[in-house]
Protein backbone atom coordinates (compact mmCIF):
# COMPACT_ATOMS: atom_id res chain seq x y z
CA UNK A 1 0.00 0.00 0.00
CA UNK A 2 1.22 3.49 -0.65
CA UNK A 3 1.62 5.85 2.28
CA UNK A 4 -1.27 8.13 1.22
CA UNK A 5 -3.55 5.13 1.03
CA UNK A 6 -2.48 4.00 4.55
CA UNK A 7 -2.99 7.52 5.88
CA UNK A 8 -6.49 7.82 4.39
CA UNK A 9 -7.56 4.47 5.83
CA UNK A 10 -6.06 5.42 9.18
CA UNK A 11 -7.99 8.69 9.22
CA UNK A 12 -11.17 6.79 8.35
CA UNK A 13 -10.60 4.32 11.20
CA UNK A 14 -10.09 7.22 13.61
CA UNK A 15 -13.23 8.96 12.35
CA UNK A 16 -15.40 5.89 12.96
CA UNK A 17 -13.71 5.14 16.29
CA UNK A 18 -14.44 8.65 17.54
CA UNK A 19 -18.00 8.48 16.21
CA UNK A 20 -18.57 5.44 18.42
CA UNK A 21 -16.98 7.22 21.42
CA UNK A 22 -14.34 4.50 21.68
CA UNK A 23 -10.81 5.19 22.90
CA UNK A 24 -7.75 3.85 21.14
CA UNK A 25 -7.17 1.59 24.12
CA UNK A 26 -10.70 0.14 23.90
CA UNK A 27 -10.54 -0.54 20.17
CA UNK A 28 -7.02 -1.95 20.43
CA UNK A 29 -8.17 -4.28 23.22
CA UNK A 30 -11.10 -5.51 21.14
CA UNK A 31 -8.85 -6.49 18.25
CA UNK A 32 -5.92 -7.77 20.32
CA UNK A 33 -3.23 -5.19 19.60
CA UNK A 34 -1.55 -2.44 21.62
CA UNK A 35 -2.98 1.07 21.51
CA UNK A 36 0.42 2.17 20.14
CA UNK A 37 -0.07 -0.13 17.13
CA UNK A 38 -3.56 1.26 16.57
CA UNK A 39 -2.08 4.74 16.80
CA UNK A 40 0.39 3.82 14.03
CA UNK A 41 -2.48 2.54 11.87
CA UNK A 42 -4.48 5.73 12.42
CA UNK A 43 -1.48 7.91 11.55
CA UNK A 44 -0.73 5.88 8.42
CA UNK A 45 2.70 4.85 9.68
CA UNK A 46 2.19 1.07 9.47
CA UNK A 47 0.56 -1.07 6.80
CA UNK A 48 -2.72 -2.66 7.78
CA UNK A 49 -3.84 -6.05 6.53
CA UNK A 50 -7.29 -6.86 5.23
CA UNK A 51 -7.81 -9.28 8.11
CA UNK A 52 -6.99 -6.48 10.58
CA UNK A 53 -9.39 -4.14 8.76
CA UNK A 54 -12.05 -6.81 9.12
CA UNK A 55 -11.40 -7.04 12.87
CA UNK A 56 -11.62 -3.26 13.19
CA UNK A 57 -14.84 -3.08 11.20
CA UNK A 58 -16.38 -5.79 13.37
CA UNK A 59 -15.27 -4.04 16.58
CA UNK A 60 -16.74 -0.75 15.33
CA UNK A 61 -19.85 -2.58 14.06
CA UNK A 62 -19.55 -1.17 10.57
CA UNK A 63 -19.13 -2.85 7.17
CA UNK A 64 -15.50 -3.19 6.09
CA UNK A 65 -16.41 -1.27 2.94
CA UNK A 66 -16.98 1.80 5.14
CA UNK A 67 -13.28 1.83 5.93
CA UNK A 68 -12.42 1.78 2.23
CA UNK A 69 -14.95 4.35 0.98
CA UNK A 70 -13.42 7.26 -0.84
CA UNK A 71 -10.09 5.50 -1.27
CA UNK A 72 -8.46 5.79 -4.64
CA UNK A 73 -8.19 2.39 -6.22
CA UNK A 74 -4.64 1.30 -6.77
CA UNK A 75 -3.68 0.21 -10.23
CA UNK A 76 -2.35 -3.31 -10.11
CA UNK A 77 -1.37 -3.80 -13.75
CA UNK A 78 -1.06 -1.89 -16.97
CA UNK A 79 -3.84 -1.84 -19.52
CA UNK A 80 -3.92 -4.91 -21.72
CA UNK A 81 -3.29 -2.76 -24.80
CA UNK A 82 0.16 -1.95 -23.39
CA UNK A 83 1.09 -5.58 -23.92
CA UNK A 84 0.26 -5.38 -27.61
CA UNK A 85 -2.75 -7.70 -27.56
CA UNK A 86 -4.98 -7.68 -30.59
CA UNK A 87 -8.70 -7.08 -30.30
CA UNK A 88 -9.34 -10.83 -30.74
CA UNK A 89 -6.82 -11.70 -28.01
CA UNK A 90 -8.37 -9.19 -25.64
CA UNK A 91 -11.87 -10.56 -26.35
CA UNK A 92 -10.67 -14.12 -25.74
CA UNK A 93 -9.04 -13.09 -22.46
CA UNK A 94 -12.12 -11.14 -21.32
CA UNK A 95 -14.41 -14.08 -22.05
CA UNK A 96 -12.04 -16.58 -20.41
CA UNK A 97 -11.95 -14.49 -17.22
CA UNK A 98 -15.75 -14.63 -17.00
CA UNK A 99 -15.66 -18.43 -16.62
CA UNK A 100 -15.59 -19.30 -12.91
CA UNK A 101 -15.53 -23.09 -13.31
CA UNK A 102 -11.93 -24.34 -13.15
CA UNK A 103 -12.73 -27.56 -15.00
CA UNK A 104 -14.22 -25.67 -17.94
CA UNK A 105 -11.22 -23.33 -18.02
CA UNK A 106 -8.82 -26.30 -18.03
CA UNK A 107 -10.89 -27.95 -20.76
CA UNK A 108 -10.72 -24.86 -22.94
CA UNK A 109 -6.95 -24.68 -22.53
CA UNK A 110 -6.63 -28.35 -23.50
CA UNK A 111 -8.86 -27.75 -26.55
CA UNK A 112 -6.75 -24.80 -27.65
CA UNK A 113 -3.55 -26.81 -27.20
CA UNK A 114 -5.09 -29.57 -29.32
CA UNK A 115 -6.02 -27.11 -32.06
CA UNK A 116 -2.49 -25.69 -32.07
CA UNK A 117 -1.02 -29.20 -32.34
CA UNK A 118 -3.31 -30.01 -35.27
CA UNK A 119 -2.32 -26.78 -37.04
CA UNK A 120 1.40 -27.54 -36.51
CA UNK A 121 0.99 -30.84 -38.35
CA UNK A 122 -0.44 -29.23 -41.49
Amino acid sequence: MVKGFRKNIGETIKKYRLATHMSQMELAGKIGISYQQLQKYEKGINNISISRLKQISEALKIPISSLLEGQETERVAEDISEYGLSKEEKTLLDLFRKIDNKDIRRGLILELKGIVEILKKK
